[in-house]
């Protein structure tokens, strides 16, 4: 709808009453074709298309989403927040904050992630393929299992002196194998896709009664000899179209890996990338420092305040290179801050070891920054796919920067504080919640301990295996009820919930949380006696209320401003899954992100009647 239309409305809370108050003209108008197709809502200058509405709706958790009757509610609501994000980033343009350096690097790393998995497609999923016979003779040799013999050697030479002495399939069986070989004697099942690939290709070529040339696999040597063939109970049990599907993913799956072990050799030969022996050395006896100190059982994270004391520990060289990747140099500082925003973690029986997990991880993220250099060498960021999922990234990040401009002209004196606590007399209250909240340092962790609730385990045994606190652990993950005004947005999130209704992921400053609504409280704050204490407590809801006050008010002048419009009938044609989820990306030479940028729940500033002057400049 458009709000200069709509101004003299009166808005209610339901966004549903908002469909019945939308003029007909304004269909017409979408229907005359001054809309582009596929486009479900405008706001200001931009047009939002059905594809990223789609996108953002599926692959986002969203609270009610389950409830019945709420569907077309809550699409109206997400794209509502839609058109909120996308005003806020607009205006954000307009106060140059695309310039702003923490901007540019937060946006950067996405756009070099995005750019490098589209490297991936071009120059290694791109370039395999799966013929037909290869796939024929994939599937006829699946469906066998291959009892072996087989003599291992440490050393190639001792295996070729072996294989010139067996004449016979006999001389296989009697050869006396000297301790001085290094060789031992076996037998093994080769189960296809399962064995080495070089093991495997000599099983399946190799008929009853015949012996293998020498073969390198992995570290050493081999002689086969094949004992018997028998079926597979596994792949014979699958349905054809089944067996031949899963026969052409591992094909695909093993070309893949060859592919990009070839194509990562060749990028990188000649590239600049290496670590500094000394300040790694040096960060790592910090890292090893801290965690020790924690004596945590299980595993040992980087959190915000180890983070803290790793800082201090390495002050003196945080300055320091570090690493250096192409024309990126990663400082000791840089490294600390890259290890605790990636979740950084290790088992504690391992903690001594921690030089060489460090020296691993830097490794990767060299590889990953060249390769990410040479895709955005090669434009690939510039490609359209990529460029419209960026577009959603780049609005995100801007209209959240907006934000963070509005937040940080929000001040309160000591007078509106003295007067909020006046009025709200002796029983100054806020409200509060309490929750059952599981935390993981990672994605990956997280991932694996929903994947653990989807299957039917109690939340509190995942939080048993999973959670990253180990007082909430002990706790079976049961915070203490605190003020919806700490903890944002938890604490906002949890009071639109109802009991019992889980929500997340989402980041936080120690890493990812995931919660469930335990309770709704609303009570007298009388255990807090003292004024200080009441006083820290008004200030902190004060300042929430009007950092929410000022900015739905500013949307509210820059909604009339920019004007914005929806298109109720292309919304409603959008079908949607009732399911909550919560998506992740695989990017291509490793590395996972959130398949699509979060939307902050924005509403309220429909309701809002916009002031003449400006608020902001």
């Amino acid at each position: 709808m458009k709000y200069d239309e709509a101004r003299g409305m009166t808005f209610r809370l339901s966004i549903v009453l908002l469909v019945i108050g939308i003029l007909s003209v304004e269909e017409a108008r979408a229907q005359s074709g001054d809309v582009p197709v596929g486009v479900v809502a405008k706001a200001g200058d931009t047009f939002i298309s059905e594809k990223e509405f789609l996108e953002r709706f599926e692959m986002l958790p969203g609270l009610q989403r389950r409830r019945e009757g709420r569907m077309e509610e809550t699409k109206l609501e997400l794209l509502y927040s839609l058109i909120a994000e996308k005003l806020m980033a607009q205006e954000a343009r307009q106060r140059t904050l695309h310039l702003d350096s923490i901007f540019r690097l937060s946006f950067e790393e996405v756009r070099k992630m995005l750019a490098r998995d589209q490297l991936y497609r071009e120059e290694v999923s791109g370039k395999v393929w799966v013929g037909s016979k290869e796939l024929e003779q994939a599937v006829a040799q699946s469906v066998k299992e291959i009892l072996i013999s087989f003599i291992y050697c440490d050393r190639q030479a001792d295996a070729v002196f072996l294989r010139k002495q067996i004449k016979t399939l006999h001389d296989f069986d009697t050869i006396q194998i000297d301790t001085s070989f290094h060789a031992v004697r076996d037998t093994a099942t080769v189960i296809w896709s399962d064995a080495n690939p070089a093991i495997e290709r000599a099983a399946y070529s190799l008929k009853k009664g015949e012996v293998s040339s020498v073969i390198r696999a992995g570290i050493g040597y081999y002689i086969l000899k094949v004992v018997r063939v028998q079926k597979s109970d596994f792949y014979t049990s699958l349905q054809p179209s089944v067996l031949r599907e899963r026969v052409q993913e591992k094909i695909r799956e093993r070309k893949e890996e060859a592919r990009l072990s070839d194509f990562v050799a060749s990028v990188l030969k000649n590239k600049v990338g290496y670590s500094r022996p000394v300040p790694l050395k040096a960060l790592a006896s910090a890292l090893r420092k801290v965690f020790e100190a924690g004596q945590v059982e299980g595993k040992v994270a980087l959190t915000e305040n180890s983070a803290a004391d790793v800082r201090r520990e390495c002050r003196p060289m945080l300055g320091d290179t570090l690493s250096v990747a192409g024309d990126v140099v990663w400082t000791v500082g840089d490294i600390v801050d890259r290890l605790y925003t990636t979740g950084f973690s290790v088992d504690s029986t391992t903690v001594r070891s921690i030089h060489h997990f460090l020296n691993r991880q830097l490794l990767v993220w060299v590889q990953q920054e060249i390769l990410a250099q040479e895709a955005v060498a090669r434009g690939l960021d510039k490609y359209p796919a990529v460029r419209q999922q960026l577009d959603m990234w780049y609005d995100n990040f801007l209209a959240q920067s907006m934000r963070f401009y509005l937040k940080n002209q929000v001040r309160v004196t000591d007078a509106e504080v003295v007067t909020f606590m006046q009025s709200q007399d002796t029983a100054f209250t806020i409200p509060r919640v309490q929750i059952r909240e599981l935390k993981t340092t990672t994605l990956d962790e997280m991932d694996q301990a929903l994947n653990e609730l989807q299957s039917g385990k109690r939340m509190e045994e995942v939080i048993a295996r999973w959670c990253s606190d180990p007082q909430l652990r002990e706790r079976k993950g049961i915070s203490d009820p605190f003020p919806i005004s700490e903890r944002y947005p938890v604490g906002e999130l949890a009071w639109q919930m109802l009991e019992g209704q889980r929500y997340g992921p989402i980041k936080d400053a120690s890493g990812f949380l995931y919660f469930e609504l335990l309770s709704k409280e609303r009570r007298s704050e009388q255990t807090d006696t003292g004024y200080v204490g009441k006083k820290e407590k008004a200030t902190k809801e004060l300042l929430r209320q009007k950092e929410k006050r000022l900015v739905n008010v500013f949307l509210a002048q820059v909604g009339e401003a920019r004007s914005f419009m929806v298109y109720p009938d292309r919304l409603t044609r959008i079908k949607v899954s009732p399911i909550p989820m919560m998506t992740f990306r695989i990017v291509g030479f490793g590395g996972r992100m959130f398949a699509v940028p979060f939307v902050d729940r924005q509403i309220d500033w429909l309701n809002i009647e916009p002031p003449p002057g400006k608020i902001v400049f």
